[in-house]
């Protein structure tokens, strides 16, 4: 089959050095798998993670990324749900496997067909590239460890009386749980962010959005779930560092009772302790390609596609980083710095 480009990818020659970029052969889809084109794919904090510290490396070189969108150029055995030419987003697995072929920092990538999203003709490539990650997370978390039915339509269920505190919630692991947890989850949202986020979040379905900078950010939290007449029962913490799993975990203290259940996505810091009593769990994206591979198929072959054509989730803000797979890595050293916030960056391929 010819193909308008050939393959080049921004390999990780070895641990903590910068990537370059290199061509490779073009990867053919395997049964239940499709090859896509990347126009626009997205970085995640994970991504300079990986590079620095090799976490989830099997070896070198190395080809990172797991968010990209798409079209498709190729089919596999046995995929009827999509064909070429279809506009996707993809949630790859080179993550968990390794491997070169199933990852997202290249011009083509392979990805299961059941962790791939046919697009609506509104949604540019650069806003699905966002998703994927987001997405996953959100639905893992809520649905997954915190045990929320499963939503049968896009349309809120009616209020529980239960509540959930979202910490770090601009950021597009947070805009993503809100939308998640108000629009499809029925329950009320009651969110930490920055000032300047606090209108976005409400629009997305936030019941109240709290200054995490705030002297009394755990009494101002605990006041708007009383004025919006919920107990807080769950937490997601999008941040989960020392400085924002402490008021979390303060916060689920004052509604003591049965059930109290806490997200966080990095490892419990060692000198936080841990609470009793509650079910505490780090929730990690490799568990869409594992333990939890149902949840992430019946997201992404079944219901994200349909909640974005009716607008029930919105992508959130990106920016695109000049210079193509070359333009990576100036993105990465942005995240690595902390210079990234309420945004994804993306690059175009």
């Amino acid at each position: 089959m010819a193909y308008e480009t050939p393959n080049f990818a921004a390999l990780l020659p070895a641990l903590a050095t910068d990537l370059v970029v290199e061509e490779r052969p073009i990867p053919v889809p395997g049964p239940g798998e499709v090859l896509v084109r990347n126009h626009v794919i997205a970085l995640n904090p994970i991504d300079w993670k990986r590079q620095s510290w090799g976490f989830l490396v099997p070896s070198y070189p190395a080809i990172l990324g797991t968010d990209h969108a798409g079209t498709i150029t190729a089919v596999g055995a046995g995929v009827t749900t999509l064909a070429a030419g279809d506009r996707i987003l993809g949630f790859p697995d080179g993550f968990l496997t390794g491997i070169a072929s199933h990852s997202a920092f290249q011009t083509y990538t392979v990805v299961s067909a059941s962790l791939a999203t046919k697009l609506p003709t509104s949604l540019s490539f650069s806003s699905a590239a966002t998703l994927p990650t987001a997405a996953a997370y959100a639905t893992l978390a809520l649905f997954g460890f915190l045990g929320l039915p499963l939503p049968t339509t896009a349309l809120p269920t009616p209020p529980t009386g239960r509540g959930i505190l979202v910490w770090g919630a601009s950021s597009s692991v947070g805009a993503l749980t809100v939308q998640a947890a108000a629009k499809l989850a029925g329950l009320t949202v009651i969110a930490t962010a920055s000032p300047a986020h606090h209108a976005k979040l409400r629009g997305l379905g936030a019941a109240a959005v709290v200054d995490y900078h705030s002297a009394d950010v755990v009494g101002e939290i605990v006041a708007a779930a009383a004025a919006a007449g919920v107990e807080i029962a769950y937490a997601v913490d999008a941040i989960s560092e020392a400085a924002t799993l402490k008021p979390t975990v303060e916060v689920l203290g004052k509604f003591p009772g049965e059930g109290l259940r806490l997200v966080h996505s990095l490892p419990w810091p060692a000198d936080l302790a841990k609470p009793e009593g509650w079910s505490v769990a780090q929730v990690q994206g490799e568990q869409a390609f594992g333990e939890r591979k149902e949840l992430a198929q019946w997201l992404f072959s079944q219901n994200l596609g349909k909640w974005l054509e009716e607008g029930a989730i919105v992508p959130g803000a990106h920016r695109v980083v000049e210079g193509g797979l070359g333009g990576i890595q100036s993105g990465l050293n942005e995240l690595k710095a902390g210079k990234v916030s309420s945004e994804k960056l993306v690059v175009e391929v």
